[in-house]
């Protein structure tokens, strides 16, 4: 008989600060110039534009000037990577008081498979690039949405900036070996049995 366990949950742990993100070294795009850091893909539905702190967060972002927004709100910004992360965390904003309550902003988390888990950082509706949503996980990602609500019930232009991504280093095990080498000494030790008695009826 075969024995098999399920595939492990990812664990995937919230950071609340720059402080948070342990796995680097980190490759940081910031949107201050018109080419984009190797390693990651920025896209939305309507497509993405550079905005200014300006016009989209009220003149405060983490760093510079320039931030990431999209064409049409409220369209999520996708990021995906050329080579798996582990971790990711970036700042938000435009959070303005356009809605009839607060919202959250969700970083939903994708591996090869698909959703493997959301993060969630409550809006402080200040209109400012000011708020850091990251993550670590023990799982490999392919790519990052961030979006406002759940869908169409927020308003506003999702506005983002200096995007910090790594590279992952390994490839966690979904599946317990011990199972898989209990079953092999299993069928050894039911082998070695039955050839000793094939021997000894031989003689």
């Amino acid at each position: 008989f075969l024995l098999s366990a399920g595939p492990a949950a990812a664990i995937i742990t919230q950071v609340a600060s720059l402080a948070g993100l342990t796995q680097g070294p980190y490759t940081v795009e910031d949107f201050e110039d018109d080419v984009f850091v190797a390693g990651a893909t920025f896209d939305s539905t309507s497509g993405t534009v550079r905005g200014t702190s300006g016009t989209f967060s009220g003149f405060v972002t983490s760093s510079g000037t320039f931030g990431l927004t999209t064409e049409i709100f409220p369209d999520p910004i996708s990021i995906t990577f050329a080579s798996p992360t582990s971790s990711v965390g970036l700042f938000f904003g435009n959070d303005d008081t356009c809605c009839a309550s607060v919202f959250d902003a969700n970083l939903d988390i994708f591996d090869a498979g698909g959703l493997i888990g959301t993060v969630s950082v409550t809006a402080n509706m200040n209109d400012f690039a000011d708020q850091f949503i990251g993550f670590v996980s023990d799982e490999l990602v392919t790519s990052v949405v961030i979006r406002y609500g759940s869908g169409s019930d927020v308003g506003l232009f999702t506005f983002i900036d200096d995007v910090r991504f790594n590279v992952a280093e390994s490839v966690s095990v979904p599946e317990p070996a011990t199972l898989a080498l209990l079953g092999a000494g299993l069928f050894g030790v039911g082998w070695a049995q039955r050839r000793r008695k094939a021997i000894a009826s031989q003689h």
